[in-house]
């Protein structure tokens, strides 16, 4: 066993994850704060990040302590590096959706009632969470030897060998569609168009004033996802196909990976500064059994509030 810089950073990483997306699935589920807002696509979102905490990162903190991976199996190296993979295209599609969940209520209100129905939505989040499944499946389930243990980041990762062309045109066919979709939805936001809508639900939406906002924060969400991201994929492409990166010093492989896993934290910041919902959603927590408290206008009582997907002021 032996303590280093890298072993702080996976348990304090894995502590953030869990603690901050448990949190917010609470206020998602427990409160009645979060308004106009895709609770379902939300809730994706964040189961997503929360398995990367409880699935992926624990065994990390492990292995960064004892150099090694810490369960000497081959298959379970194998089906960890593959859950790493699922829980990344699922956030990224959740991501893509709420996206377009906003740019629909907003471009086209009356549509977006019919179109989003809960119902609706929830089929559509789990054909997401299929469609991640079964990206990986043809390997996943073969239990071929497509892992190894990356000693330099203390997880498995995926080793494409004879499968890279397979692993290319896949990863293409899956990533496109959702990054399509974030930069089409995005670009909505700078448009003249949007500034009109925005000052239509600021005098006359009064009950759904709050979507445009949310809109930008999720703005600010998927620029994060980018930003934490891109570092390592340009780092495994240019490894892959331009030049070995085996020599780079171990620090450069762990923390651009590691900085990339921390995207799964780093939402809670942006809805903690951004969202008055979610600030009052953390409140109602804090005083749930408390009703002196102000700002505690839910039910002792334990309620899934998924009954309309898009959430309150519709």
């Amino acid at each position: 066993m032996e303590f280093k810089a890298e072993s702080l950073v996976t348990v304090f990483f894995t502590a953030l994850i869990v603690c901050f997306n448990t949190l917010t699935l609470l206020v998602i589920v427990w409160t009645e704060s979060i308004r106009n807002i895709n609770k379902i696509y939300f809730a994706s979102l964040t189961v997503s990040d929360l398995c990367v905490g409880v699935f992926i990162t624990p065994f990390a903190v492990f292995s960064s302590f004892s150099n090694s991976w810490i369960v000497n199996d081959e298959k379970f190296c194998h089906i960890e590096a593959y859950l790493l993979v699922i829980f990344f295209i699922a956030g990224l599609y959740s991501l893509a959706w709420i996206n377009v969940d906003h740019y629909l209520a907003i471009r086209k209100p009356q549509r977006h009632k019919v179109a989003m129905t809960t119902a609706r939505s929830l089929c559509w989040i789990i054909f997401v969470w299929i469609g991640a499944v079964s990206f990986c499946s043809p390997t996943l389930f073969s239990f071929k030897k497509q892992a190894k243990y990356y000693e330099e980041v203390f997880l498995c990762s995926i080793d494409a060998g004879s499968h890279k062309p397979y692993f290319v045109t896949a990863g293409i066919l899956v990533i496109l569609p959702a990054f399509f979709a974030l930069v089409s939805t995005n670009a909505y936001l700078f448009t003249k168009s949007f500034r009109k809508k925005r000052h239509m639900y600021q005098t006359i939406l009064v009950d759904t004033a709050s979507r445009p906002n949310n809109y930008f924060m999720n703005f600010i969400i998927s620029m994060i996802f980018l930003i934490a991201w891109i570092p390592w994929f340009v780092l495994q492409i240019y490894g892959e196909f331009i030049e070995k990166i085996s020599d780079y010093p171990h620090s450069v492989h762990f923390y651009l990976l590691w900085f990339g896993i921390g995207n799964s934290f780093y939402k809670f910041f942006v809805y903690l500064l951004w969202s008055r919902d979610f600030r009052r959603g953390l409140r109602q927590l804090c005083c749930h059994n408390d009703c002196r408290c102000p700002e505690c206008s839910v039910s002792h009582s334990v309620s899934l509030n998924f009954g309309t997907a898009t959430g309150a002021g519709k």
